[in-house]
């Protein structure tokens, strides 16, 4: 009976964790463009499982916790020895899944260019 408390206990926390993030705010790039808004719900939809994007982890973590927003790159001979910078991450996750199912794959189709950086 416990046992089953618990793992019930588990699965309300793992969803409501979920629920939580429900829209996610991107804007490592707001100096050009206006920030986009992941809305989790339609991408768990799609994804079926949340390991196709929590890749690393049995539990959801920021991208960012394992990608840091890079900004000079260093080398190793010809193999770069930083790794998958934030940007990098985002934009191969995001685009090779959008090209699969036919979402947005252009710039502005989910960045907002500002006037300034026209």
């Amino acid at each position: 009976m416990k046992r089953a408390i618990l793992l019930a206990a588990a699965s309300l926390a793992f969803v409501a964790l979920a629920w939580a993030f429900d829209v996610i705010t991107m804007d490592s790039l707001e100096n050009l463009y206006g920030p986009v808004e992941f809305t989790h719900e339609a991408h768990m939809d799609y994804a079926g499982d949340c390991s196709e994007c929590h890749h690393h982890s049995d539990e959801p973590v920021s991208c960012s916790e394992c990608h840091p927003k890079i900004t000079v790159y260093h080398y190793e001979g010809a193999r770069r020895k930083t790794g998958i910078g934030l940007k990098g991450a985002y934009h191969g996750l995001c685009l090779g899944c959008h090209r699969e199912v036919g979402g947005p794959v252009g710039c502005e189709d989910c960045h907002s260019r500002k006037e300034a950086s026209r």
